[in-house]
């Protein structure tokens, strides 16, 4: 049985890279600075996957990142090479997971309406380290619409402590108790 493009792709690298955590943290911070680049320019990846495009003109391209990593720069010629640039981003998250499940890291995603000081940001990160057992990286955003509370996301789960949350579960149950 095989796997995913991605699971594939970022496990062959990740493998790679892996022996060396310096080395490792470098391949990543490298992978998600040329995510970024790439997601602002969106266009490079259709030239990247365009049939029509000669490998030698992929491989022109990719020396723009000729100062990565050998590592990455050989990667992002694996995928030019193979057709699979459109699968990048994908790659990269995937390599970013195994990173973070080697290191013991657990990334969250912090909503509130208001930023919140760093205080809130410690209790919730000395928390959600407890819950989870990792080293909490937070990733905070704002959102009004939730009115107060918070809302923690991690991988697929959800702890909604929002007031709009709590405001819809009342507007429910009054509903219930009249309907």
């Amino acid at each position: 049985m095989t796997g995913s493009v991605e699971s594939n792709y970022s496990l062959a690298l990740f493998q790679l890279a892996e022996k060396d955590t310096p080395l490792l943290t470098a391949v990543r911070d490298e992978l998600l600075q040329i995510k970024g680049i790439i997601k602002e320019n969106p266009d490079f990846v259709k030239l990247m996957d365009t049939p029509t495009v000669g490998l030698e003109q992929k491989m022109d391209v990719l020396k723009v990142f000729d100062k990565a990593q050998p590592y990455v720069y050989n990667f992002l010629r694996v995928l030019a090479e193979n057709g699979r640039f459109s699968y990048y981003e994908k790659i990269t998250d995937a390599f970013c997971r195994l990173y973070n499940d080697k290191l013991g890291i657990g990334e969250i995603t912090v909503t509130s309406a208001l930023p919140l000081t760093e205080k809130q940001l410690a209790d919730i990160k000395a928390k959600m380290g407890e819950i989870t057992g990792k080293t909490i990286v937070i990733t905070q955003k704002t959102d009004k619409s939730i009115m107060g509370g918070v809302v923690i996301d991690y991988g697929d789960q959800r702890f909604d402590g929002s007031v709009k949350t709590r405001l819809e579960a009342l507007k429910q149950s009054f509903g219930q108790l009249i309907g």
